[in-house]
């Protein structure tokens, strides 16, 4: 595996490459979420490239950018075992001094469901994936299904800006008591992992309730709530049963559908979500 942390140096290495790219964008602190994605690269490209940048445009003033999980030794075995091409691993100043910023189409989509929470985020979301894709130069991206907000502005961004790249989706990748892998999950224990797992449980009942009869949104939504806050160190954040194409809130559950949430375990924010395919 071959490090780079300049970007002139990565353009020197890109300009001598006429073979199928593989993207794996992240923030570190890998998880079998991640390195699924590292493998469908594998599988899929003839070379990959992982980068490991802490984006700090996607953090607001009372967010954890400082506690941020950082575990760049682990990461690295990680990527050696998995037989990565290429490592990119660039400082704050290469990719907000050096890499030129990137004008990206606003979107209706960045200030809802996250966004509303985050309105921050995915304008720093968009314009560090911009940067990286104008430097990295990829035929092929791969984004996490259980950021399924982001994966829809990734894919629409792609198409606006006319980026020749394939967006390949991975399934979200869980424990064994269902909690979604998220870096963040390094904040909690075990026990509480197991505790946290409810929500997972809860947003598929849910899903068992649709596909029981049940159409009324708000119905759907209040079980949610009623089945998370069995446990007192949960607060729920956001409970949104929306179209998948658009993400407009849905009153009765109609076509493809996505059931996202994010909630709050003690001060940890988890983001999860199902998708379900209603015959109506």
């Amino acid at each position: 595996m071959k490090i780079i942390k300049t970007v002139n140096e990565f353009l020197d290495w890109r300009s001598k490459i006429n073979l199928s790219l593989g993207f794996v964008p992240t923030m570190g602190a890998l998880h079998k979420g991640h390195l699924s994605l590292i493998e469908q690269s594998k599988k899929k490209c003839d070379l990959s490239v992982v980068s490991i940048f802490i984006n700090p445009a996607q953090f607001a003033e009372n967010e954890d950018i400082d506690s941020y999980p950082q575990t760049l030794n682990y990461d690295m075995d990680c990527l050696k075992k998995l037989k990565v091409d290429i490592l990119f691993l660039p400082s704050k100043n290469e990719m907000y001094k050096r890499t030129p910023d990137v004008n990206v189409p606003e979107s209706d989509l960045f200030v809802k469901l996250e966004g509303a929470s985050r309105p921050h985020f995915f304008f720093g979301v968009t314009q560090i994936v911009a940067k990286l894709f104008n430097v990295i130069r990829p035929t092929h991206t791969f984004f996490g299904e259980k950021d399924a907000q982001q994966l829809i502005i990734i894919k629409e961004m792609i198409k606006k800006m006319n980026y020749p790249i394939k967006l390949i989706p991975g399934s979200t990748i869980r424990d064994e008591k269902g909690l979604a892998l998220s870096s963040r999950n390094q904040y909690l224990t075990k026990n509480e992992k197991n505790e946290a797992s409810i929500f997972y449980s809860s947003l598929l009942n849910v899903k068992n309730l649709i596909a029981s009869g049940e159409t009324n949104c708000e119905k759907l939504k209040k079980s949610f709530k009623d089945n998370v806050q069995n446990s007192k160190k949960i607060r729920i954040d956001y409970i949104s049963i929306a179209s998948k194409n658009t993400l407009k809130e849905l009153r009765t559950v109609t076509g493809t559908i996505l059931i996202s949430s994010a909630i709050f375990y003690n001060d940890v924010r988890l983001i999860d979500n199902i998708t379900y395919q209603s015959s109506t």
